[in-house]
């Protein structure tokens, strides 16, 4: 796929979409983005390694950890994305298919 058909295919989704819309899905898209590959692995990159658990019994350092932070962070970072993302991909799937058809 080759930047043309990127243009061409968002562009159809473009114009089902309302000026403040396209602003919206872009900035926090963009900051999400942003968020996942610059800070959260630099900030969350090892999160157990600092983590003491006060007893030597096998395995309570991970259940002691998953009590505390029940949801990694990194984790919730991307799951987030995908949720913003998928309605707009959803959206574009549908106007390519709607393309398709009429032609």
């Amino acid at each position: 796929m080759d930047w043309g058909t990127l243009h061409t295919f968002i562009g159809g989704v473009n114009k089902h979409s309302t000026s403040i819309g396209k602003v919206w899905i872009t900035v926090i898209f963009i900051f999400r983005v942003m968020i996942l590959v610059v800070a959260a692995q630099e900030v969350w990159g090892d999160e157990q390694e600092d983590f003491v658990c006060n007893t030597l019994q096998p395995g309570c350092k991970n259940v002691c950890y998953d009590h505390f932070f029940p949801v990694s962070h990194i984790r919730l970072w991307a799951l987030q994305l995908i949720f913003v993302s998928t309605p707009a991909l959803l959206v574009a799937m549908h106007v390519a298919y709607y393309r398709h058809e009429t032609t």
